[in-house]
């Protein structure tokens, strides 16, 4: 049973959807575009723990059972922090290694905010990754968020292969705020503390 349901993640991972942001998607729906310029913020959640995970899958299972071991256990990851982003109107732009990067369009902070403290919650559940020979994991998560501006584009060949972008200042000090983190932390840019105010 539990081979059928990894079956069914690599499924749903095979389909085009999931590689285009939701905003996206819902756009091409409607027959819309995604404007390029857009005001919101950013969300960078980046996960620890996966390489001693990985390490622990790799040595217990070997190396094929223990990737697709991983693979159960990152989708189930990604799968409970990207519902939460979605509740609050986020879409993921992209994953890098074991971090992902998000967008609330039209957001000022207030639901970037709400977001992440949501995705932390979420995450509470994997502090403790039990593996088959008993042994424990930890994995948590740290956040920055970043409110303003930003270029949002698709590049690439269509041929081979197209990747939806943001660029921008808000993007510079976002990736600045997450330097600053350590694990469990939340972390935002000055102009998303002045527009939470005392919320």
């Amino acid at each position: 049973m539990q081979r059928a349901a990894m079956n069914q993640d690599l499924r749903v991972a095979d389909t085009p959807s999931v590689y285009l942001p939701i905003d996206r998607r819902l756009a091409l729906a409607r027959g819309e575009t995604v404007p390029e310029k857009a005001q919101g913020t950013g969300l960078f959640a980046d996960i620890s723990g996966f390489t001693p995970l990985t390490e622990a899958l790799t040595v217990e299972l070997g190396p094929k059972r223990g990737a697709e071991e991983l693979t159960v256990h990152l989708n189930q990851v990604y799968g409970a922090l990207i519902a939460e982003l979605h509740r609050y109107g986020g879409s993921v732009i992209s994953f890098s290694g074991d971090a992902i990067t998000c967008w609330l369009d039209g957001d000022d902070g207030r639901r970037g905010m709400a977001a992440a403290l949501a995705m932390q919650r979420a995450m509470a559940q994997f502090a403790e990754v039990r593996t088959v020979s008993g042994r424990v994991v930890s994995l948590a998560m740290k956040v920055a968020l970043a409110s303003g501006a930003v270029r949002r584009f698709v590049v690439g060949d269509p041929t081979y292969q197209r990747i939806d972008t943001m660029a921008g200042e808000t993007l510079e000090k976002l990736a600045a705020a997450e330097h600053l983190l350590g694990r469990g932390e939340i972390g935002l840019d000055e102009t998303t503390v002045e527009a939470l105010g005392d919320a």
